[in-house]
């Protein structure tokens, strides 16, 4: 671990802690159990990636174990925030296998580009493991479009805390899913970026949760509004359909 990656690494660790923190002082937990599990695991993964940054073998399982783990909370916890956020939804059958089925058709998505687009200039290892890197990015970069297509379709306005989870992981991981894009097409040529941009990224979207859980939530949260009527939805879905077909036929 170079000194900037290090300084980053320490900065972000240490906002971490203090995120961690707000969200079991304030109470948050219990409402976000999943995002505190995975921001307490991110705290304790970043104090162990320091710890072992003079060791490269103890740092790469410290690593990649770290991510394995954090897939599912991370998975988890965007889930939560989900259902949070559109609860009065959740009655409708199709409506609840929406966020699986984006999240399987972006693992899908990953696995055929690996299989049609080898990474350059990697062993069998280092492929693995970029392939594995732009799979889970894209899983969460596939859910946070998700979210952002049915609150706008449902004319939802941005004042939840679940806005700022999901908004935070978006922001982590088009960042970090980018520079993997770059490496898999360019090569080790692009690697002094691949190491900072993700600490970044990360960086960016632990800043997003703490202006999130620093602020407090309205006094009538958007979820305990009406669902729209299956007229209104029926009027919806038609007037999208138009606007598609319209911009299909330009």
């Amino acid at each position: 671990m170079k000194t900037a990656e290090l300084v980053i690494t320490v900065a972000g660790t240490g906002l971490l802690a203090y995120l961690c923190f707000l969200l079991l002082a304030r109470g948050f937990y219990r409402q976000f159990r999943f995002f505190t599990i995975c921001t307490a695991l991110s705290v304790l993964t970043g104090f162990a990636l320091i710890a072992t940054r003079n060791h490269p073998a103890q740092y790469f399982y410290v690593y990649w174990y770290g991510e394995f783990i954090s897939v599912l909370l991370i998975f988890l916890a965007l889930q939560e925030s989900f259902y949070l956020v559109f609860r009065n939804f959740l009655s409708m059958a199709w409506f609840r296998v929406l966020f699986p089925a984006i999240g399987i058709l972006m693992v899908i998505v990953a696995v055929v580009r690996a299989a049609f687009h080898p990474v350059a200039q990697a062993g069998l290892l280092a492929s693995a493991l970029i392939t594995l890197e732009i799979a889970v990015n894209l899983l969460q970069v596939g859910l946070f479009c998700l979210f952002i297509v049915l609150v706008r379709f449902f004319h939802m306005r941005w004042s939840q805390h679940a806005f700022g989870v999901v908004l935070g992981f978006g922001i982590t991981a088009g960042g970090t899913l980018v520079v993997y894009l770059l490496r898999s097409e360019f090569g080790t040529k692009v690697d002094p970026i691949v190491r900072i941009t993700p600490l970044l990224a990360y960086i960016a979207g632990v800043v997003v949760w703490l202006a999130t859980f620093l602020r407090a939530e309205p006094s009538q949260p958007m979820q305990n509004r009406p669902a729209l009527t299956p007229e209104q939805m029926a009027s919806e879905l038609r007037r999208y359909t138009r606007a598609v077909k319209g911009f299909l036929g330009r």
